[in-house]
């Protein structure tokens, strides 16, 4: 398979993936779920909430008893689980790291949550965990990373671009942190 058709096979389409947190998250907090709710919680209409939810349930994710509550099965509860893990660490890595304003690592993250690999999702963690260390080293790392990142050695003797100076292709500038 080329590697840009992967992105189609996603387990989860965007708003399934918001259905299915949603339902674990209703869960969590009331102890039951149902379509009505998970509408109401997602700002939708309860007939679009009803249609994603039966493909939820169709893939083995939910089931819905005959009083219309759902339940999420094991492996529904897994994806969840593992989706909302991502959200944190993205949003973690966005944040903390990169500097990102709130608002728009909050957009990118919702994003991407469920398209990243778990193995993806794990060495992110990892790289977070030592980004944020106490270590002295790794601090004057990063600060060597922000000092670093407004200026550019040139394409000629940039270990990261090749052929185009990628840092002219970004619209947005670095955001300098001291």
């Amino acid at each position: 398979m080329e590697v840009w058709k992967e992105f189609e096979a996603n387990q989860l389409t965007h708003s399934a993936a918001h259905y299915l947190v949603a339902v674990h998250d209703l869960i969590g907090e009331q102890g039951y779920a149902r379509a009505a709710d998970v509408a109401k919680k997602l700002g939708i209409a309860r007939s679009s909430a009803s249609m994603g939810l039966h493909a939820l349930i169709e893939k083995n994710y939910l089931k819905e008893d005959t009083n219309k509550f759902l339940q999420m099965t094991p492996d529904g509860k897994r994806v969840a689980e593992e989706i909302i893990g991502k959200k944190v660490v993205l949003k973690r890595f966005f944040q903390d790291i990169l500097k990102v304003k709130p608002y728009q690592a909050e957009v990118d993250t919702c994003k991407i949550e469920h398209l990243i690999s778990s193995e993806t999702g794990a060495n992110l963690l990892a790289f977070i965990r030592f980004m944020s260390s106490a270590d002295p080293q790794v601090k004057k790392v990063l600060e060597k990373f922000w000092q670093l990142s407004e200026t550019c050695p040139g394409l000629k003797d940039c270990p990261v671009c090749e052929t185009t100076c990628l840092k002219e292709l970004m619209p947005a500038k670095l955001r300098v942190v001291s």
